[in-house]
């Protein structure tokens, strides 16, 4: 008798602790985050990114503004940060890299208002398809003070927002050169 209410016993404490555990464990409650996103560099790239995200488990694309090459994400921070939400972020943009082989990336929003921005319009040679104009995209991308690029091989050019006091025309047009990208002489 001894030994069937130490089982019982044991049984239920583990449905206690089990119960307890349950209790504590919330649901998972995705919220929205505004994020910048890199990559998107042409309009065409919106599907792509669509797409890329539809295969992330744990995270929605809610809305993509490609003027400000923002989008609105829902996820569960909590979760997606493994237990530490302010990790959200970085994984999130481990994630997207890793799926699109490091096409598109995932930053802060930006620091400086678009309105202290001045648009940068370099006219371009030479890309003739969707890849041409990912290297002209990086190149710009990736400079200080760059905060938001697109590049065109339908129009020829490539058009960064800079913040004026960390880079200048002369170092986009220098990084479109090492990239092989051609820039027409001024006339």
């Amino acid at each position: 008798m001894k030994t069937r209410y130490r089982i019982k016993a044991a049984l239920l404490s583990v449905l206690l602790v089990a119960t307890a555990f349950a209790a504590d464990e919330r649901p998972a409650r995705p919220q929205e985050f505004k994020h910048r996103v890199t990559g998107l560099f042409q309009p065409d790239r919106v599907e792509d990114l669509g797409r890329l995200v539809a295969l992330l488990p744990e995270v929605k694309l809610v809305s993509v503004d490609f003027k400000s090459a923002e989008a609105i994400f829902s996820y569960d921070a909590a979760k997606l940060g493994v237990g530490k939400p302010e990790n959200a972020l970085e994984n999130l943009d481990t994630l997207v890299r890793n799926a699109s082989r490091s096409t598109f990336g995932i930053k802060p929003l930006s620091a400086t208002p678009r309105e202290r921005l001045t648009p940068v319009e370099i006219n371009v040679y030479g890309l003739d398809c969707k890849a041409c104009a990912m290297v002209a995209y990086e190149a710009v991308a990736k400079i200080d003070g760059v905060e938001q690029a697109t590049a065109s091989f339908k129009e020829g050019r490539v058009i960064a927002w800079i913040d004026g006091t960390k880079t200048r025309r002369d170092s986009l047009v220098e990084a479109l050169k090492k990239a092989h990208v051609e820039i027409p002489a001024k006339p």
